[in-house]
């Protein structure tokens, strides 16, 4: 039971089946490249002194901004910050409506930023100055979204990292100009 005619088996046929149709594919796979091989145009062959003027390369200096190797380690440049103290710079405004701040003064003495260590929050954490006007010299309070709870001053320290979106304003050329347009 199970065997037909020829005494195969159900596998032994299918595996026979499944060779037949492989090797029909490779059959019809060579009879195309074939057909197109005759229709297509010969090769021309070119002189080594023409493709060399016919390919141009980049050389990899001109490859990117920095104008270096790209195989250089590039060394940047010391970049100064708008320093002075806390409270003595005019604040910076923003590119855009919802862009965070820029720092208007030096963090020098106050990074790194931890958990644990975080002299913005000293200055900032004011929920009670929140929607109030401010005055030169008086720190802009830190929005009602770094607060857990604005009426009990519980700040997220979620917010802990001001750097992470909040960055000092540098003293350098703009490498790209802008074609940012303010509403």
């Amino acid at each position: 039971m199970g065997k037909c005619a020829t005494g195969m088996g159900l596998k032994s046929r299918v595996q026979f089946g499944v060779a037949l149709a492989a090797m029909i594919l490779t059959v019809s796979a060579c009879a195309v490249q074939e057909k197109v091989a005759s229709t297509s145009p010969a090769p021309q062959k070119v002189a080594a002194s023409s493709t060399a003027a016919a390919v141009e390369t980049i050389k990899d200096e001109d490859l990117g901004l920095s104008k270096s190797s790209v195989y250089d380690v590039p060394i940047p440049d010391a970049v100064e910050f708008k320093g002075g103290d806390p409270g003595v710079n005019a604040l910076i405004g923003k590119s855009y409506f919802t862009a965070p701040p820029m720092i208007p003064h030096s963090t020098k003495d106050m990074t790194p930023i931890t958990r644990d260590f975080n002299l913005c929050k000293d200055c900032h954490v004011q929920p009670t100055m929140i929607g109030q006007k401010i005055d030169p010299g008086v720190p802009v309070p830190a929005p009602v979204s770094h607060y857990v709870s604005v009426e009990k001053g519980e700040f997220y320290m979620g917010r802990w990292n001001c750097t992470q979106c909040h960055r000092e304003q540098a003293n350098v050329d703009v490498l790209v100009q802008s074609t940012f347009k303010k509403p």
